[in-house]
């Protein structure tokens, strides 16, 4: 071994490096006197030196919560440090983490960085990513970038619409209604997440596409898997196979027979004049129905259990219900549920700030992160319900790919925390913040079970 080879990762400061020249001068002299000191030992303790001091270099990525509500505390670190910093994915590679508001909106508004999954040194950030990056012609238009993300998310624009998806607002409130009704008359303890937050997003987005009710628990299982880490890349491929038949053939029976929903007018307006075809149509249907109940479903938990440990909040919303589409947006703020982030790559040499990412770097955005970014938001750690500029958030992205269905999941968050500070005034944790179980291995945060009582 040539001995001067590994100096180059110790040109960094500290007490990390003193205990690596340490290990070094260690495996100096076991090379030369290796009766005395074993090779294989100081080799091995060299080894582990050089992997803590790469580990701090690049930490890990995605991070740990030391609280469930809170994003992990190094993020925040990075973020009063350099403008971007080098971590390490599940898969080994290295990426570049932004964790500033400022930067993070401007990464999402430069057309310099792509979405596309194949794209050189585009971050892999779950198995799911690295299924799109093997068969491309199965993503959705939100890993594409212009002219063909404008070309499909046009499509659907004007369904999305806040003034069209505000004509959804009276079945929406009814469906909670009849929901609470039955909660209330049930005999507590209750899961507000089976009971709830689960089937009535899922209901609200299969009522958009025209998906019979006995179908829901099918779409629902499998888009679960979709979304969360814990499942094995062939889980993955199969759940998302299974989801895409069941789609195609609701297209299919659209196209013999179209109604009034999502999917006959978008094969009555774009599929029959050849404007689109079903193999595109199936990746779009299957993202409005992963993320158009997943993630809603997650943030709508997260709500009612900040709503039921912060008598404050309560207090307020109770007092003055006028206050509770600005609480949405701040309680969208504070749990940024999109908890590992965004992921792009840079197609050509960019400046951000103090760091130069080249061409073919992957770059992750922690929404988490800018959301909590006291250089935007003043108090950041705290839930403020009449926070001047909550709307800003970052919540739903930013840039030509900000979140499609944000008006409609706004309107389901609105009128659930109406409905329940309505129908379940009394309503609290059936058990211990402690004892809650929090979903931490998928890509939208939230929690498992919210047992209530009253």
């Amino acid at each position: 071994m040539h001995a001067e080879t590994p100096r180059s990762v110790l040109d960094h400061g500290g007490t990390l490096n003193l205990a690596l020249d340490l290990g070094y001068a260690l495996f100096r002299e076991g090379m030369r006197a290796p009766r005395r000191n074993p090779v294989g030992l100081l080799t091995s303790i060299y080894l582990c030196l050089v992997t803590l001091h790469d580990e701090t270099l690049a930490p890990a990525y995605p991070m740990e919560r030391t609280s469930p509500i809170d994003p992990p505390p190094p993020l925040a670190a990075l973020r009063a440090g350099a403008d971007a910093s080098q971590v390490t994915m599940w898969d080994g590679s290295r990426v570049w983490l932004v964790t500033s508001y400022a930067h993070v909106r401007s990464i999402l508004g430069d057309r310099r960085f792509t979405a596309v999954t194949s794209a050189p040194g585009f971050p892999m950030m779950t198995r799911t990513s690295t299924l799109i990056r093997s068969q491309p012609q199965s993503a959705s238009f939100i890993r594409m970038d212009d002219p063909e993300h404008s070309r499909l998310r046009s499509m659907l624009t004007r369904e999305f619409l806040q003034r069209s998806v505000e004509d959804m607002r009276p079945a929406i409130k009814d469906l909670l209604d009849s929901t609470l009704v039955k909660i209330a008359a049930a005999q507590p303890p209750v899961d507000l997440v089976a009971r709830l937050t689960q089937p009535v997003p899922s209901q609200v987005i299969a009522l958009l596409l025209g998906i019979p009710d006995e179908a829901q628990d099918y779409f629902t299982e499998r888009s679960a898997v979709l979304i969360d880490r814990g499942y094995t890349a062939d889980e993955v491929k199969a759940a998302r196979e299974d989801l895409d038949q069941f789609i195609r053939e609701h297209i299919e029976s659209r196209i013999e027979e179209p109604r009034s929903d999502l999917v006959s007018k978008l094969v009555v307006e774009q599929l029959r004049p050849g404007n689109l075809t079903i193999d595109e149509m199936v990746p779009m249907c299957r993202l409005l129905l992963v993320a158009g109940h997943g993630t809603t479903a997650s943030q709508a938990a997260l709500n009612l259990l900040s709503l039921f440990t912060d008598a404050g909040l309560a207090d307020k919303l109770r007092a003055n219900p006028d206050l509770v589409p600005g609480a949405v947006d701040e309680l969208l703020r504070f749990h940024t549920i999109v908890q590992n982030g965004l992921a792009r790559a840079a197609t050509e040499d960019v400046q951000l700030g103090d760091v130069l990412i080249k061409a073919g770097e992957g770059v992750v955005l922690s929404l988490s992160a800018s959301n909590r970014d006291e250089q935007r938001f003043p108090s950041p750690d705290t839930i403020d319900p009449q926070r001047a500029d909550a709307r800003r958030h970052m919540a739903f992205g930013h840039g030509i790919h900000q979140c499609l269905g944000m008006w409609l999941a706004k309107i389901e968050l609105e009128e659930m925390l109406h409905a329940v500070l309505r129908r379940l005034p009394d309503a609290r944790l059936a058990v211990p913040f402690e004892e809650l179980e929090f979903r931490h291995e998928v890509s939208s945060y939230g929690i498992a079970t919210l047992p209530v009582t009253w």
